[in-house]
């Protein structure tokens, strides 16, 4: 993508060509949808564009919420404190979608305390876009309670926070939640288990494939028939990755 549209785009003032200035820039700079990878030369990419950030930071206190969420997705790729300090404002923009993007671009922060408590506190409550991308942007800060407010995203009534909560814990040392995660089988809401049982699948040890294989028996009519999918589906997994590994 050619740096020289980023320019001219963001050098603009009509909106609707300035918006399509940032998305060309998030794309540059962003990372890949599969993966949650930034480019191999991503250091090299924003180091080239790194006298945008004033322009950034301009656009980010615009009155139009469409060029405040953009910049806000585009200031996650620049790690200076300036970027941190308008996100953290942003994170508590009155419109949810700006909200939501200035929220998940704090993942690039995990030694901010403050990025860290806000994160905390969106997870657990607000508009449910907030504490997806909360959850997600959670996954490399450390401490217990980020654990607990994950493991707590995996109940969540929505699915999309439920999902993003499992992918945060999917790329945190199991070894951390793994006792806690077990737990959470025996809660009452079966239907809110979805993320937990795949989470298991993917974490889990023989013991819970065995467990899985139960909870997933044909026979079984203590559980729902989607449960006993989940599970049974979770089961081959784990058999499967230590196949794998012997």
């Amino acid at each position: 993508m050619s740096q020289t549209l980023i320019r001219r785009d963001l050098g603009l003032q009509d909106a609707d060509l300035v918006a399509n200035g940032l998305r060309r820039l998030a794309r540059f700079l962003g990372a890949d949808s599969v993966d949650n990878r930034r480019p191999a030369d991503f250091a090299s990419r924003r180091e080239q564009l790194a006298d945008l950030e004033p322009r950034l930071l301009e656009l980010a206190e615009s009155a139009d919420d469409v060029l405040r969420e953009l910049a806000a997705d585009a200031l996650g790729a620049f790690l200076g404190d300036a970027a941190l300090q308008r996100l953290l404002v942003l994170a508590q923009d009155t419109n949810d979608r700006v909200r939501a993007t200035a929220i998940g671009a704090l993942e690039g922060w995990p030694d901010s305390k403050a990025a860290r408590d806000l994160l905390l506190a969106s997870a657990a409550g607000g508009h449910w876009t907030v504490r997806m991308r909360a959850s997600r942007a959670l996954w490399p800060f450390a401490g217990d309670d980020v654990i607990e407010t994950l493991l707590e995203g995996l109940l969540d009534p929505d699915n999309y926070v439920r999902t993003a909560s499992a992918d945060a814990l999917r790329r945190r040392d199991p070894a951390t939640y793994l006792d806690r995660l077990r737990r959470l089988a025996d809660h009452p809401a079966p239907h809110l288990l979805d993320a937990a049982i795949d989470l298991l699948g993917e974490v889990g040890a023989a013991q819970d494939a065995e467990f899985l294989a139960k909870v997933g028996g044909w026979f079984n009519l203590a559980h729902p028939k989607f449960i006993r999918d989940w599970a049974r589906a979770a089961a081959r997994r784990i058999r499967k990755r230590l196949a794998q590994k012997a």
